[in-house]
This record gives C-alpha cells, structure tokens and sequence, in this order.
C-alpha cells in the first residue's frame, strides 16, 4: 500500500540511482575536467557535461517516479452504457435471473426453445 504524508516518495534514492546507472556521463565531465588542466580547453565544457550528467539523471528520476505514481491510481467503475454490447443475461444463450442472490439458469437453444437441463451422471 502507498504511503501518504509528506515525503520525497523515494525521489532522492531514485536519483541517486540514477546517477550511479549514468557513470558515463560523469566519466565525461571527469575527463573535460583533466583536458582543462593538461591541455587548457575551457573550463565552460567540464561544467557543460556535468549539467548532462544531472540533467539527465534528474529527467530519467521524473519520469520513473511518475510512471510509479499513475499505475497506483485505481479506475473507478463505470456502468457500460452502450446498448449494442452483449450483456451478461444475453451471453452464449443462458438467462440468468436478476439478483446475486439467486444463481437460476435456463438453456436456450439457437431459435429460443427453452432446453432441458443437462442430466448429471450418478
């Protein structure tokens, strides 16, 4: 069952997660990083590939808790409105009577003669 209050609902755990599922991306950042103090390119390209690295592990945590919170909401029931469909007195020829209390079944056949009820072998 979900947990309701204020929490996180698992968002930094989820993040984390994602960061470590993502290390190539750090990897990235990391080595623009050593390029910047061995061969002097901008440091604006380390920062640019560790803002990837957050960015796309923070999109991904987004969308998976999303994803977690939309299959928790349960549907409510509606009543089929739609005269055409097969209701289920109607089905494969069996009438049922109304009522959950009573579990009454008549067979018909394919021109609506009521059938004798199948014999049980003793």
């Amino acid at each position: 069952m979900r947990r309701k209050g204020k929490s996180s609902d698992g968002f930094f755990l989820c993040f984390l997660f994602n960061l470590l599922f993502n290390y190539w991306l750090g990897l990235i950042a990391l080595v623009l990083l050593l390029l910047h103090f061995w061969l002097k390119i901008p440091l604006f390209l380390t920062f640019i590939g560790l803002l990837a690295w957050v960015g796309v592990a923070l999109i991904t945590s987004v969308m998976v808790l999303w994803a977690a919170k939309t299959s928790d909401e349960e549907t409510p029931h509606r009543e089929n409105l739609n005269p055409y469909s097969a209701k289920n007195s109607d089905v494969f020829g069996v009438k049922r009577a109304p009522g959950p209390e009573k579990e009454v079944e008549e067979i018909y056949d394919q021109y609506g003669n009521k059938k004798a009820p199948p014999k049980e072998n003793a």
